[in-house]
């Protein structure tokens, strides 16, 4: 093999050198084209997902502006309620104070013009289920209450003591079994006992058959028992039956409903009064 001269050799050599050179920035370019279109294919790609990212991110938002607002609704919802409740129990506590107020003037006025000797007491607990009728009263020895004096409210007589402590005093209702009081008919004066009944209407006995009784009459006390005094309302007929032997049978409506009892006067003494009507006005026994 014939040797290659040095001038021929480095030709060879820069031409070799020449080609790597031109492979080399073939490849550069290559790569900045690639990597610019993987670049673009990106940004592409991304633009969905950042606006999906951009209205999630708003709607997580107003849920949670909707969720506030709701939140403060219900809060300002229940402090309406929490007013409303408030203004209602001031307005049924006022209704309850005036028609307290008005029970007590009337009792004062009672006091005043009927029974000057009696003394004021409010209802402090009754057992008025089943038969047995009784009230408690908040007035008791200390304030001068004794037995046997008879207990009247607005409207009429309401039972008699018949114990007394310090500072209470138990008070039996004409609607107990064991009361009875004695009473005429306003109208024909017309005169009987009334006994109690329990949880029944009030009864009149001894009656004559023949006396002028009718549905509707009034009954006072007559004061022939020497517990409560005359004109006393006790109640309203209701029934006239068939006469029992020679006695009528009579039912009255009480004038002065048991439940209805808050405020009373105790008399201190059995004096006479006048008639007193269930509206108040005054009227001939």
């Amino acid at each position: 093999m014939a040797a290659v001269s040095p001038v021929r050799a480095n030709a060879l050599l820069l031409g070799v050198m020449g080609f790597a050179q031109l492979l080399l920035m073939a490849a550069s370019v290559r790569q900045s084209v690639v990597a610019g279109a993987v670049s673009g294919a990106t940004g592409s790609a991304g633009r969905p997902a950042v606006a999906a990212e951009r209205s999630l991110s708003g709607t997580l938002v107003a849920v949670v502006h909707f969720f506030g607002d709701l939140n403060s609704e219900e809060i300002a919802n229940a402090a309406l309620k929490r007013e409303v409740t408030r203004l209602s129990g001031e307005l049924t506590h006022g209704r309850a104070q005036a028609e307290e107020n008005e029970r007590l003037r009337r009792l004062l006025g009672m006091k005043d013009d009927l029974v000057p000797k009696s003394i004021g007491a409010s209802v402090v607990t009754a057992q008025i289920g089943g038969q047995s009728r009784v009230i408690v009263i908040d007035r008791g020895s200390t304030a001068g209450v004794r037995p046997d004096m008879a207990v009247v409210a607005w409207g009429g007589a309401v039972g008699r003591v018949v114990s007394v402590d310090r500072e209470y005093a138990r008070v039996r209702l004409l609607s107990d079994p064991s009361s009875g009081v004695s009473g005429i008919v306003a109208r024909s004066r017309a005169e009987g006992i009334v006994a109690g009944r329990g949880g029944d209407a009030l009864e009149m006995l001894y009656v004559p058959k023949y006396a002028d009784v009718l549905v509707g009459d009034r009954v006072v006390t007559s004061g022939l028992d020497g517990v409560f005094p005359r004109g006393l309302g006790i109640g309203r007929i209701t029934v006239v039956g068939d006469p029992i032997g020679a006695s009528k049978s009579i039912r009255l409506e009480p004038e002065v409903a048991d439940r209805a009892v808050e405020e009373v006067l105790v008399l201190t003494e059995p004096t006479g009064t006048r008639l007193l009507t269930a509206d108040g006005t005054e009227a001939k026994p």
